[in-house]
């Protein structure tokens, strides 16, 4: 205990004041003796204990008067066993969720609202000089100021500006970032915020080793801060999300026919009858469907679209409902739609017969309609060359390459293919009866140098000419076929409907053995062959990517050229090679939005306007050839539109995961267990927070129960006075 008024505590010593008194009274009297005093000495020897008993209850009533008095004026003060803080500033953060779910309208109103209500009254009590950061959890943890500011009044006024709706938030990513934070602040006294919705999808990964893990980075900072969390909502038992939107993710062409599939879910337990599902092709409704989703159910709605213009384009499916949370009933996707893909096809074994030369089958299956005089146009545009051809010129107007049973290539080639790949272009190289495999493996692979993901190894399979084996070209006399599976890759993921083809029927009888691959992290197995071999394996170089196949293209290796199902998938391979090397136009929320333009003599400026309708500036830098444009505050999901000075619109997309579209929140027990195992303090309410913030700061004063005390001695006082002199009478 201390005290506000130390210097009137020596009041106390006032009690001394009725003590001399009593005794001075007691040695201020003299005996006088009289004829009836023997009368009185037997009531006197009764009542001598009792009388002095009251003197001595009386006597300590009259001394503490003033020392409750003294003690009342001193203003006393709890404060345990921790020294009082006072007025001391105080380096404060505040870890503030902006994700989606805090935009919930709950029975007691928005989330976020409150959520922005309780960061002000917090930030309006801080001392003077205090200094003050806010860090938004949403998308990923993004600092309100640049650093922390002195100015509480300023970090209102911002603080009721900012609106929530980023994606989904990483509670353990922002824990760290708060502590690095706070670490970095100056004052002694030091604390951190956690004012949240507390839905267990943002807050499961918080395990017991990961809550350790905090406690410890907390317990090794210089000055460890105070954790405190507050609870913002209450959970809602009705929401109804887009979950993902399907669309092919390969190159697609003008008046190229598409199926977009929506996946909606309801997260409430009743059911919804006849949500009205809308398709909007750049912002323009296209399509409208009627859906009907079970209490906790999902379900599929599908919309044909096209396009009938070259450039970037939004799809966005929306679900008209009303429900707790807008933000989620929305999702988007970008699509690049081309005017034509110029692919170069190197024929390392030309010929003058139909279907003879290395790339007729390729050639036909690229471009289907030119062959079959089909008024539709293809998206693919070949050019056939002999090896000999093979030139700088030739690549500058090609975005994929295919090295068709090509037997080895000119240094100079090799230069010139190595800077296509590295500066963004595509590159598929077939095998073949024609390759030189030293060359291959010294020039091409360059042990893990060059552009091959593998050497091509051992030749497998069946003879040429009979099938059966041949011993002396350490052949096989057996056959494979591709392995029936689930396919991750964009390439062959069309293959995953049954409809579309069924890839492992098709007979491999030859191919060569890809060594090595399983080994090597940088590079992607596509397809495998019953035998366990690779067939089609995949590798990023530089700003472009790399395919090898272990088979030929033709039908001399394999009968895939002769299945109707050749078409789709070298379709599928060229057009998602020729897509892929491009940045990604759908994102995840807080991943840069990355454009590659042409033109390197200097850098210039865009704008970039967001999901919000606020508009940036960004400038580009040079990347070898191109000038990269990198725009890096995408935390909130939605649309983001990048013009070039060549009066192009660039269109990106980020999404977040619908984890927070449950919007139920912690229970107590969880909150409770989650606040100890973080080592920290669980309040209800700001009101509570500044409760407890003003008990460390000043303590708990008790005068008023002191001056109560004082009051009833008073009065205790006159009582007994009366009493005992009506005993003593």
């Amino acid at each position: 205990m201390t005290f506000l008024n130390g210097a009137l505590a020596f009041g106390a010593l006032a009690f001394a004041v009725p003590l001399i008194i009593h005794i001075l009274n007691r040695s201020r009297f003299r005996t006088v003796e009289w004829g009836a005093m023997h009368l009185l000495e037997s009531v006197i020897k009764v009542n001598h204990k009792r009388l002095h008993v009251d003197q001595l209850i009386l006597l300590f009533v009259r001394c503490a008067i003033p020392v409750l008095l003294a003690l009342c004026l001193a203003r006393p003060v709890l404060t345990g066993s921790r020294l009082l803080e006072g007025d001391s500033p105080v380096s404060l953060v505040i870890l503030l969720d902006t994700s989606y779910s805090m935009d919930t309208v709950d029975p007691s109103g928005s989330r976020f609202e409150k959520a922005v209500d309780a960061a002000c009254q917090i930030v309006n009590t801080v001392s003077r000089g205090s200094e003050v950061a806010v860090i938004q959890t949403g998308g990923r943890p993004t600092p309100l100021f640049d650093q922390p500011v002195f100015d509480s009044e300023a970090v209102v006024r911002r603080l009721r500006q900012i609106k929530a709706g980023y994606g989904a938030s990483d509670m353990q990513a922002s824990l760290n970032e708060a502590l690095k934070t706070v670490d970095a602040m100056s004052h002694a006294r030091r604390e951190l915020i956690v004012i949240s919705d507390f839905q267990p999808a943002d807050w499961q990964a918080i395990g017991q080793n990961t809550a350790e893990a905090i406690r410890g980075q907390m317990a090794s900072l210089k000055i460890p801060p105070a954790l405190t969390l507050l609870p913002i909502g209450q959970p809602v038992n009705s929401n109804i999300s887009v979950e993902s939107l399907e669309f092919p993710r390969r190159a697609l062409g003008v008046g190229q026919q598409i199926s977009v599939r929506a996946n909606l879910r309801n997260h409430g337990s009743t059911p919804i009858e006849n949500a009205r599902v809308v398709l909007r092709l750049d912002g323009a409704e296209s399509s409208v469907s009627q859906i009907a989703l079970t209490a906790n159910g999902t379900t599929q709605t599908l919309f044909p679209c096209s396009f009938e213009k070259a450039g970037s384009h939004v799809i966005e499916v929306e679900v008209i409902a009303d429900d707790s949370l807008k933000d989620d009933n929305r999702y988007a996707a970008a699509v690049t739609i081309w005017d034509g893909i110029n692919v170069l096809l190197v024929d390392g074994d030309p010929s003058g017969q139909p279907l003879q030369s290395e790339t007729d089958y390729l050639s036909i299956a690229l471009t289907p309609f030119t062959f079959g005089r089909v008024r539709l146009a293809d998206l693919v545009q070949t050019q056939t060359a002999q090896s000999k051809d093979l030139t700088e010129e030739r690549l500058k107007t090609s975005r994929v390459v295919v090295l068709a049973n090509v037997s080895k290539l000119e240094p100079a080639q090799v230069s010139a293919l190595t800077a296509f790949v590295n500066d963004g272009g595509a590159l598929l190289v077939c095998a073949g009866n024609k390759i030189d495999l030293n060359w291959y493996r010294e020039q091409m692979f360059a042990n893990g140098g060059g552009l091959l993901p593998a050497a091509f190894g051992m030749l497998k399979g069946l003879t040429e000419s009979d099938g059966k084996a041949d011993a002396a070209a350490g052949t096989l006399n057996k056959s494979s076929h591709i392995v029936a599976q689930h396919f991750d890759h964009p390439a062959l993921e069309f293959f995953n409907e049954p409809a579309n083809g069924d890839l492992s029927t098709a007979e491999i009888r030859r191919w060569h053995e890809l060594a090595d691959v399983d080994s090597r992290s940088d590079v992607a197995v596509l397809a495998r062959l019953d035998s366990g071999d690779p067939l089609l394996i995949e590798r990023r170089v530089g700003d472009g990517v790399v395919l090898q196949m272990a088979t030929a293209c033709d039908a001399d290796w394999s009968d895939l050229p002769v299945r109707p199902l050749y078409v789709p998938l070298m379709q599928q391979i060229i057009t998602t090679m020729a897509s892929g090397i491009s940045p990604p136009r759908n994102i995840a929320t807080g991943d840069p939005a990355v454009a590659m333009l042409p033109g390197a003599e200097q850098a210039t400026t865009l704008s970039v306007v967001t999901p919000d309708g606020a508009r940036r500036t960004l400038n580009t830098t040079p990347q070898g050839k191109l000038q990269l444009a990198r725009f890096e505050e995408t935390q909130r999901p939605g649309v983001y539109a990048m013009s070039t000075p060549a009066a192009e619109t660039i269109h990106f997309v980020a999404e977040t995961s619908r984890s927070e579209s449950d919007l139920s929140t912690l229970p107590e027990t969880a909150l409770v267990e989650l606040s100890k195992s973080l080592a920290s303090t669980l309040i209800k309410s700001p009101a509570e927070y500044l409760e407890q913030d003003r008990l460390r700061r000043h303590g708990q004063e008790i005068w008023k129960y002191v001056l109560a005390a004082f009051l009833a001695f008073m009065f205790l006082e006159l009582v007994l006075q009366q009493r005992f002199a009506r005993v003593r009478l």
